[in-house]
């Protein structure tokens, strides 16, 4: 007996002991049921996610890892057939696609090249593996850097590469670095500026010292700029070399560019693309000869430019419009894609507008082509801009391109945008001035929308052009600048003709802006075709400014003027709601004018306190020159929402912090955690500012906390 009682086993959980003769018995049985249950789990598994081919399987896990996004990986799974996985493939390509439909699909392009050049360029011993590593998958990510120094091991500093980028993508800094540092030698490592610090950088007796010993000594070897940037990898961010200091905003963007794919903003434009696709799925696409574009840049009343435009269908059967009952209606969808000189999309608006019509009004406008206008807001520069019109019970999309070129307006310059032909002007409510397309100076134009303008003889020939100078041009004595209005065929000499007029300079609004105009006669005009040339002289410094206008004189089939005419009719609300103004300021960030971006923000909100992209947008700029007090008051005038970004929160808490009021930074930080889904940034920023407050057993707490979330985060986002 005592010999039996000695030769148990400790199951080592349950504090259980198991006869070793019983458990010698058992074991087979427990083994069988083991397998069993394993072979039930198994089938469990594969049914839920049926086994993946190897060729799929690489697709999955190296081609897109970087760029799927956890809905569609959990989508891709569930397929059962390789005829639903090359649907599924080729559907995620096509929703990327700038241009769905098309033949070509640069975004794909673009894509394998960065895989392959991550392949080649940053593989370790292992073969081909360079789009596993840091280096590999943020490349990947974000493409090329824009800039990049690399620095070897010196001074007990470790081997080092920085990136620098600038990006559109809202969910990321307009303007970023990023630090790759060698581990051992070959292998570089994603940096992070707050949970690794500057000792990660440095070897020996400094990276035993900690965060201020380590900096101090890449300030010595690499200098202060680099210094620096291993304090924060977001140009403009409060640090202090003196206390190597880092604030959470570097590692949350890092978190962002690991899970890119998942960004809240990724998936709403993932959607958007989606059912763009879907729509155009269901559509015929046609050549863009079928619809006409008119585009001019304008200032309004303020001084800011704005591109209006015209799109007309050539043919009135272009348009589809249904009846029910008694009631006629149409629906219609108008996408632009306003993008850089570098084809990277800056913004794009979308309408949508379905209306009924009676029977009265459908025979006013039965038999016209539609024409449709808006107008967007621009700034300085050069831009692509992309229409799409759908005709929605037509099932057909009309696109047309056209290339824009907004120029600065120096002190001395003057500038003439290109005459606009029209065939209407009428003055408008002053309350709807600001609003409707293809207006200035009160005036409404109804503009002629065509491939080539044409006039029959004794039909005048009407456009209007807008000036612009500086509001800070220089007086002078002179009142008034010659202007010049040439036209001809330029292919027949002694067919020119020259008209001299005059611009008063009183004429000019506040803004350095007026609105001309001009009547020629074309009576005398043979058939052909013509060209106008507008000159105007400045005769302080007698420069010459031209614009010019192509016509042709034809006996018979003028441009039609005839359209059924309708109009963005959500510009108002663009204006009030402060959304032209944020699109205006997205538009200065991607030219790097943060300074400008600022201003169309702050008249966003005075124009919509409640404008949150704008408060964030502001909250960032102002967190960015470090005028904390101004991050502290604007977040004070609206409470948070669910739009209320993390990293808008984590630059007002450190706000209240850095103005002395770290109380209410761990308040509003406790309040945030309460309501939302916890989050590692939010957790190690409390943890600071209890610190502040001398409550360092609280601080230690909240700082595991967020470094396990941090930790869990990175390796959900792994591949």
């Amino acid at each position: 007996m005592a010999r039996e009682l000695e030769c148990y086993t400790d199951n080592g959980n349950s504090g259980m002991r198991v006869p070793r003769r019983l458990l010698r018995r058992t074991l087979p049985y427990l083994l069988i049921c083991c397998a069993f249950l394993i072979a039930l789990g198994s089938a469990a598994l594969a049914a839920t996610h049926p086994q993946v081919p190897a060729r799929y399987k690489k697709w999955l896990q190296q081609d897109a890892a970087y760029i799927i996004a956890n809905e569609e990986k959990k989508a891709f799974l569930q397929l059962t057939s390789d005829l639903e996985r090359d649907q599924f493939i080729d559907h995620f390509w096509e929703v990327r696609n700038p241009t769905p439909g098309a033949p070509t699909n640069p975004y794909k392009e673009e894509h394998y090249a960065r895989l392959e050049f991550a392949i080649s360029h940053f593989s370790t011993s292992r073969a081909e593996d360079g789009w596993q590593t840091d280096m590999g998958r943020v490349y990947i990510t974000l493409g090329p850097p824009e800039q990049k120094a690399r620095y070897v091991v010196q001074g007990g500093v470790r081997g080092m590469e920085i990136w620098f980028y600038s990006s559109g993508h809202p969910a990321l800094p307009p303007f970023f670095s990023v630090i790759f540092y060698e581990k051992d030698p070959g292998d570089f490592r994603l940096y992070s500026p707050y949970v690794d610090g500057p000792q990660k950088l440095v070897t020996g007796i400094q990276a035993e010292q900690g965060r201020v010993a380590a900096v101090q000594q890449i300030d010595r070897i690499l200098g202060r700029e680099v210094a620096l940037t291993t304090l924060s990898l977001i140009p403009g961010e409060p640090v202090n070399i003196n206390t190597a200091e880092s604030t959470l905003q570097s590692d949350l963007m890092l978190g962002t560019i690991k899970d890119l794919a998942n960004n809240p903003f990724s998936l709403e434009e993932l959607r958007t693309r989606r059912a763009l696709v879907e729509e155009v799925s269901h559509r015929v696409v046609l050549p863009n000869e079928l619809l006409n574009a008119l585009c001019v840049p304008l200032r309004d009343g303020s001084g800011n430019v704005r591109l209006h435009y015209a799109l007309r269908l050539s043919q009135p059967e272009d348009f589809a419009v249904a009846q029910a009952d008694d009631q006629y209606y149409y629906s219609l969808e108008v996408l632009v894609r306003v993008l850089g000189a570098d084809g990277k999309e800056i913004f794009t608006r979308r309408r949508k507008i379905a209306k009924y019509l009676s029977k009265a009004d459908f025979d006013l406008v039965k038999g016209q082509p539609v024409a449709y206008e808006g107008w967007l807001p621009l700034a300085p520069g050069k831009y692509k801009v992309d229409f799409q019109f759908t005709s929605v019970l037509g099932k057909t999309t009309f696109t047309a391109q056209q290339d824009v070129t907004v120029p600065q307006i120096g002190a001395q310059d003057v500038f003439i945008t290109d005459p606009v032909p029209f065939f209407q002007a009428a003055a408008v409510d002053p309350s709807q001035a600001d609003v409707l397309p293809f207006t200035a100076g009160g005036v409404r134009f109804r503009p002629y929308v065509a491939k080539e303008l044409a006039l029959v003889p004794g039909q005048e020939l009407k456009f209007f052009y807008q000036v612009w100078r500086s509001p800070l041009a220089p007086g002078n004595s002179v009142d008034k600048f010659p202007l010049d209005y040439a036209y001809g065929m330029p292919s027949f000499s002694g067919s020119a003709h020259t008209i001299h007029d005059e611009l008063p300079r009183d004429q000019f609004d506040p803004n350095g802006s007026v609105v001309n105009g001009k009547k020629i006669p074309t009576t005398d005009l043979s058939p052909g075709s013509y060209r106008l040339v507008v000159s105007l002289t400045d005769p302080q410094n007698q420069q010459k400014r031209f614009s010019a206008l192509h016509f042709n004189i034809v006996s018979d089939k003028s441009s039609g003027s005839d359209s059924w005419w309708i109009d963005d009719d959500g510009l108002a609300e663009y204006l009030t709601s402060g959304q032209a103004n944020v699109d205006r300021g997205v538009i200065y960030i991607a030219s790097g004018n943060t300074k400008a971006a600022a201003g169309e923000f702050q008249n966003a909100l005075r124009r919509n306190p409640a404008n949150e992209t704008a408060r964030a947008r502001l909250i960032d700029y102002y967190y960015q020159q470090h005028d904390f007090a101004k991050v502290t008051e604007l977040f004070s005038q609206a409470a948070m929402n669910s739009d209320t970004g993390e990293s808008t929160i984590l630059h007002a808490a450190d706000s209240f912090d850095r103005t002395g009021n770290p109380q209410k930074a761990a308040t509003l930080l406790e309040s945030v955690l309460n309501d939302r889904s916890p989050s590692g940034a939010l957790y190690l920023a409390l943890a600071s500012y209890y610190d502040h407050l001398g409550k360092s057993d609280r601080a230690e707490a909240l700082r595991a906390k967020g470094r396990s979330l941090i930790t869990a985060t990175a390796g959900t986002a792994n591949p």
